[in-house]
């Protein structure tokens, strides 16, 4: 008894060690919000993403790597839900992490086409020059669709490297 309770005490003493250390290494940065300000029945999401801070704020380009794989899209129709993500088995002929600076208080659009390339969904993965999801298959959005658009950047090496944010946030707005 007395030795199961000296074991969780350690595990639990290692926790808190481990998540002051992992807090130290990689520094709280104010996020992104993300607003869907347009989404056509095309199935085209148009999204503003701010940064509140008072520091310039790195976001991955989509045309490498570490940013073209961070775009998840959910839509809710009739009680069922379809997801779609960026395709991550993407090709690179040149492939170095840039990134792009959003000025303090400043913000920048983004659109996404899910049926335009490089999106999987309907359990089919597109290629950057395949428009829809193979058999013709297009996303749309119709009146009463909830859509949930989530932005994840995971940690790397090169995002600490370069300063660029990690996180996870989301937006959502229902079709009228």
């Amino acid at each position: 008894m007395k030795r199961v309770l000296y074991s969780q005490c350690l595990l639990a003493i290692a926790a808190l060690w481990f998540g002051q250390q992992a807090t130290k290494r990689m520094p709280v940065v104010v996020g992104p919000t993300v607003k869907i300000v347009k989404m056509s029945s095309s199935g085209s999401i148009t999204l503003d993403i701010s940064n509140r801070s008072d520091k310039p704020l790195k976001l991955w380009e989509e045309s490498n790597s570490w940013g073209a794989t961070n775009w998840r899209v959910l839509r809710i129709r009739q009680g069922q839900i379809e997801t779609f993500f960026q395709n991550p088995y993407q090709i690179f002929t040149g492939n170095i992490p840039l990134f792009t600076e959003i000025p303090p208080r400043g913000h920048l659009q983004r659109k996404l086409d899910l049926s335009g390339g490089n999106w999987c969904g309907f359990g089919h993965c597109a290629s950057y020059n395949e428009q829809g999801f193979g058999d013709g298959k297009r996303v749309t959005f119709e009146p009463g669709d909830t859509v949930i658009a989530v932005y994840d950047v995971p940690p790397t090496k090169e995002s600490q490297e370069f300063g660029v944010w990690t996180g996870v946030v989301a937006a959502f707005e229902t079709v009228e």
